[in-house]
């Protein structure tokens, strides 16, 4: 499966608000973000503030999608959100959130 990190940015390009990591074509991606409400999806931080004043903010690929694992993508993921410091990322360590909360399977 190909994953990538995908970057957003605020309405002058100047700084990256929110990023994240995906499976899905950035476009589905970003009507996922932008459309949550009609899809019954939870509210974030993130997805409250790009309806309320993120209609101009971008998405782009910070790093395009590979074939990769999900552990891997949420590492690169971590390490980019470390660096940027996004005002609307709440966890800074995704790998170890998904740990913590249980997504991958334990294996012996």
């Amino acid at each position: 499966m190909q994953f990538g990190v995908y970057e957003v940015y605020n309405e002058n390009m100047e700084d990256v608000v929110y990023v994240g990591s995906t499976k899905l074509k950035l476009e589905w991606l970003e009507n996922n973000h932008r459309e949550w409400q009609s899809k019954n999806y939870s509210e974030t931080k993130f997805r409250k503030a790009l309806v309320e004043q993120g209609k101009d903010w971008t998405f782009h690929w910070a790093i395009a999608p590979q074939k990769i694992s999900r552990e891997q993508v949420e590492i690169m993921e971590g390490a980019l959100i470390q660096y940027l410091k996004p005002m609307y990322n709440v966890s800074m360590k995704p790998y170890e959130r998904s740990v913590y909360e249980g997504r991958y399977e334990k294996s012996i």
